[in-house]
């Protein structure tokens, strides 16, 4: 089973929780993109391109238009003449666009594939959102500003007293349209195609993450034929937790962003296992390369030390496990009970020091 990025349109598993293309979040099934949309939404606010829809701007500012004016109308004393003027105005505004529309044609195949999220969805898109060349959205600094300076006029009406509100409301699309074109023209000859990925954190680390595990080296003396066997059960331990350390810290890193204080408390208990693995099984070669005869103590604490390692990759591999079939990480409680299974061994294996 695949679903669809909301953010990037790649499709993805069914199973992750954030898209690895762009750490979205947000997703729709995979039918809902071969399926067509015939619905009185898609009629009234959309552009039908073969069955690909994309949200009409000229149809967005008619209605707009409109509603404005008819909320006028309820609040004047000629509420018929300015529904009259609204109808008009709202036409003309509509073949304005509509030829503008025309103009520009249709959108490119890349474009039309990253649409149809949802009217809500489309709508906070096209208000503060720019639609790259490969469908992708990058957020919009001009637009933003364009609507701060039309809901500051806004308020002066809405909370100034002897202000008036349709005056008011007129001064901020003044002002919002000569802002957005500049701000537009500017954005096109700076950045005229924005990335929709957002900038990666991990790239710029200031603090490294701590070195993995070094390759243990097989000790130069021989071992005593009595503990040849330790020696190679440690072989494949270590080997077995590189790989394993190695897959959690990817998982960790596609999960949780740094500089995520849950990243942090991850990251943290795999670098404490690390460092007691890496401390106990070098006191097990050590005490292999150095024994010169069988001793029944020191096979004890070296079978001890194997045991520690094996509960260290068991804890490990279960940590790495919740992080890839778990969908709900992300509360509190399931986080602090995997760190705290962690602390757990780290700690008895302290006491067992």
């Amino acid at each position: 089973m695949s679903k669809i990025c909301n953010r990037c349109g790649n499709e993805v598993d069914d199973n992750v929780k954030f898209c690895p293309y762009c750490k979205g979040q947000t997703f729709r099934p995979k039918q809902e993109v071969a399926t067509p949309n015939d619905t009185m939404i898609h009629k009234v606010f959309y552009w039908n391109y073969d069955n690909r829809y994309v949200l009409s701007k000229s149809k967005i500012t008619t209605i707009g238009v409109f509603l404005m004016f008819s909320v006028f109308a309820l609040i004047s004393g000629a509420p018929i003449g300015i529904l009259f003027f609204a109808v008009i105005f709202s036409a003309l505004m509509f073949m304005f666009c509509f030829a503008l529309h025309k103009i520009a044609g249709p959108p490119s195949p890349e474009k039309l594939k990253h649409n149809d999220y949802g009217l809500v969805q489309d709508f906070i898109n096209l208000l503060f959102f720019w639609q790259n060349r490969e469908g992708g959205y990058a957020l919009s600094k001009t637009k933003i500003i364009s609507h701060l300076i039309f809901l500051a006029f806004f308020g002066i009406g809405l909370f100034i007293p002897m202000t008036n509100l349709f005056i008011s409301i007129m001064f901020g699309l003044i002002f919002e349209v000569p802002a957005f074109v500049l701000g537009y023209g500017i954005h096109k000859l700076t950045n005229p195609n924005p990335q929709a990925k957002p900038k990666e954190i991990k790239p710029k680390k200031e603090k490294p993450l701590p070195k993995v595990t070094p390759k243990v080296e097989i000790p130069k003396k021989q071992a005593i034929s009595e503990y040849i066997d330790y020696q190679f059960r440690l072989d494949e331990l270590n080997s077995k937790f590189r790989t394993k350390e190695k897959s959690t810290r990817n998982l960790i890193e596609k999960r949780f962003e740094p500089p995520q204080l849950t990243y942090t408390r991850f990251i943290g208990v795999v670098d404490k296992s690390s460092e007691l693995f890496k401390k106990h099984s070098d006191s097990a070669y050590t005490m292999i390369e150095l024994a010169d005869e069988y001793s029944p103590r020191i096979a004890k604490e070296i079978e001890g030390k194997i045991g520690i390692l094996e509960s260290i990759i068991d804890k490990m591999d279960g940590l790495s496990n919740e992080l890839i079939i778990s969908n709900d990480l992300l509360k509190q409680d399931d986080v602090d009970d995997l760190i705290g299974q962690m602390d757990d061994l780290i700690k008895s294996v302290k006491d067992y020091e």
